[in-house]
């Protein structure tokens, strides 16, 4: 019996150390399933976030909705860039009641069609009928000429006994390119496709040999390397202008270089975007640090602080941009320099986290736009009353004070509503991602009080980097590190011109025949201030923004 007893007691104690190693394990058991719930409601709202981005409405397409609805709309405040012009320009198409375009300043070709014969007859008895009118309607056709153009220099000869030359020739065009076949238009155009287009180089080579024009690769890249050296002194202009700015939009983007000269294999650049008042500045560099945003915006890179005016003062810089930590952290070493956030990022944010979990999000989304587009409104009002005030007294004080006012309300509502928010239990993680977003970068979002003249996003950069993105799908990079900076220098150039509203094609036809005048040099001194946009007289900035003649 003693026996028995014992042999229980110990398969008892057995049972007793396997019970707890089970609870041990099933709490740890708990615990990953805990865990991998919150993992896999992570992962769920970035799936459905990725799957809006790849499979939702495209914000080109859409037409910004007056409600709050979905959050794709908004009214077009703090949306996608350009979501604030579209809602402003009038509807066109079925039932935009826009009319027809004004096409009277084209070329016109009148074509005559008439029966086989010249006339018509009856079919029954033959009889000619009488011509008494004709039908006219106006259609706009589009042809590319791909031509040769001879140039014949007169020679005369000399039939006195004078002193001096026996023979002359008279003056050529001018030849930007001194040694090139291609005149001036041709480079300017192909300029224009490669860069400002977007086009690929093998789309420009097929392009050419569909009209007849059968041209290699090498011979393109080696046209658009001298165009570079001739726009080099016109960028380096545009850039030490841009430096001067006191307050840019900053943005970048990544560019490939397939064969870079430091390496053996394609690398990842960076083009990063500088926009002025009158300059917009495009920086190929192999890096996303600090130091290009040092470098353009005169940032000692030992103290890691502004240096001075040319004449000893201090200075003072504001810079737009997103929540990239390359512009924060500039922000706070460096004395003189205001960060200004873009409220289009942050509402971005709340529309994601409305798009991961829509069944329990979808209402607190509608209202966080809501207080967002509030906020749109209130800035749109202070930006007229400052532009007011800034041009007349009186009545203009008191309206900017009002202005100042509902733009304290306006974020009042947002700062109550994200600190109570962010004290609740139980918010969905997408939400607290957007809230805890919101709170790391308020005082960048809220420093837009003091500068009402200043938008409340950073769409300008990131509409200017549409087009070197749009030739990146189209062409995938840059093959050398030459040919990347060399697009940055043409970006630069195009962009500061369309920003004066100018017509690129024009412009660069104008320059290089200077630059050909020039004796296929660079221009400098009073040659090149006058195809500065800030500088150029009103004249040239009228026919530069003309289309180019034709014929």
């Amino acid at each position: 019996m003693v026996e028995a007893n014992e042999r229980w007691e110990r398969l008892a104690g057995q049972l007793r150390e396997e019970n707890a190693a089970l609870r041990v394990e099933n709490e740890r058991l708990r615990e990953r399933d805990v865990r991998r719930e919150a993992e896999l409601e992570r992962v769920s709202a970035e799936l459905a976030v990725l799957q809006r981005l790849v499979f939702g409405r495209s914000s080109e397409r859409v037409r910004p909705q007056p409600t709050a609805g979905d959050g794709d709309g908004q009214g077009g405040y703090g949306g996608e860039p350009g979501e604030r012009e579209r809602e402003r320009a009038p509807r066109r198409g079925p039932g935009g009641r826009a009319g027809r375009r004004d096409y009277s300043h084209l070329p016109r070709v009148e074509v005559v069609w008439d029966f086989a014969g010249g006339g018509y007859c009856c079919p029954d008895c033959s009889s000619r009928f009488e011509a008494f009118d004709d039908h006219a309607f106006e259609q706009v056709d589009w042809r590319v000429t791909v031509r040769v153009v001879v140039h014949r220099r007169r020679r005369y000869r000399r039939r006195c006994r004078c002193a001096g030359a026996r023979t002359v020739t008279a003056p050529g065009p001018p030849k930007a390119v001194g040694k090139g076949r291609f005149s001036n238009g041709f480079i300017a155009m192909l300029l224009v496709e490669r860069f400002v287009a977007g086009r690929s180089q093998n789309s420009l080579i097929a392009g050419l040999a569909r009209q007849g024009a059968e041209v290699s690769s090498s011979t393109l890249v080696g046209t658009c390397a001298a165009a570079g050296t001739l726009l080099a002194p016109l960028e380096e202009r545009i850039v030490a202008r841009s430096r001067d700015s006191w307050h840019p939009h900053a943005d970048e983007t990544s560019w490939h270089v397939f064969t870079p000269d430091g390496g053996d294999g394609p690398a990842r650049w960076w083009l990063w975007v500088f926009i002025g008042a009158d300059t917009t500045c495009f920086v190929m560099d192999p890096t996303r640090a600090g130091a290009v945003l040092a470098r353009h915006a005169g940032i000692d890179t030992a103290t890691g602080q502004l240096t001075p005016h040319a004449d000893g003062g201090p200075r003072r810089l504001v810079v737009s941009s997103d929540f990239y930590t390359v512009y924060a952290s500039a922000g706070r070493r460096t004395d003189g320099l205001t960060n200004l956030y873009c409220w289009a990022h942050v509402r971005r944010y709340f529309v994601r986290a409305g798009d991961a979990n829509p069944t329990q999000l979808a209402c607190w989304t509608r209202d966080w736009l809501d207080r967002i587009k509030a906020l749109y409104h209130a800035h749109d009002e202070l930006t007229d009353a400052w532009n007011a005030s800034t041009a007349a007294a009186g009545t203009a004080a008191t309206r900017l004070d009002d202005a100042y006012t509902a733009w304290d309300t306006a974020l009042q509502a947002i700062d109550t509503a994200r600190q109570a928010q962010m004290a609740s239990p139980g918010l969905q993680q997408p939400a607290k991602k957007a809230l805890a977003t919101l709170d790391r970068e308020w005082d960048g979002l809220t420093a837009h009080r003091d500068y009402p003249m200043i938008s409340l996003d950073n769409n300008t950069s990131e509409r200017a980097l549409r087009r070197p993105v749009i030739t990146r799908k189209n062409a995938y990079g840059s093959r050398t590190d030459d040919a990347a900076r060399l697009a940055a220098t043409v970006w630069t150039v195009t962009a500061t011109a369309e920003q004066a509203g100018l017509n690129v094609l024009t412009y660069l036809t104008a320059y290089l025949d200077a630059c050909g005048r020039n004796g296929g040099r660079p221009l400098t001194g009073p040659d090149l201030q006058r195809f500065l946009p800030w500088t150029a007289s009103p004249a040239d900035l009228h026919t530069w923004a003309q289309p180019p003649p034709t014929g």
